[in-house]
């Protein structure tokens, strides 16, 4: 199950986390974004190389809870997306509640004297830190 490689959607930018081996320690990776001359089918290789490299066994993908229209339209993508993924490998690809994962992430930055322009690109990985973090929390306390 172990290393994990977490996914924090996002429209344009998706952030990237790993754990260690023995699924304790979440760290960020980096933020892959969408552009005019990268599209998502790029991006979705990139990810699938970094999963490889960093020897992931499995794929989380962050994916918030649904209470209005527009959620329900972001949700549609990420299930969009993941059907992507899941065709470009065979790694196990899981989802995980993270809707307060970039607030958390925010606020963590601003706690480090960052501001929100400066922080701007690294929000997304730490967003995949945290509720990477959150999931292999709850997998130990389960154990």
């Amino acid at each position: 199950m172990y290393p994990i490689l977490a996914i924090d959607y996002g429209e344009k930018n998706f952030g990237l986390a790993i754990s260690d081996s023995r699924g304790i320690i979440a760290s960020p990776l980096e933020v892959i974004s969408i552009t005019k001359n990268r599209g998502i089918q790029i991006v979705i290789e990139e990810i699938v190389e970094i999963a490889k490299e960093n020897r992931a066994k499995t794929i989380l993908v962050g994916k918030p809870q649904s209470f209005t229209d527009e959620q329900k339209r972001t949700e549609e993508k990420i299930e969009k997306f993941i059907d992507l993924l899941r065709k470009a490998t065979r790694i196990d690809i899981l989802t995980w509640d993270e809707s307060f994962s970039t607030t958390s992430a925010q606020n963590m930055l601003t706690s480090l004297g960052q501001n929100s322009r400066s922080s701007k690109g690294k929000i997304d990985k730490i967003a995949a830190t945290v509720f990477l973090q959150e999931f292999l929390n709850s997998k130990k306390q389960k154990e």
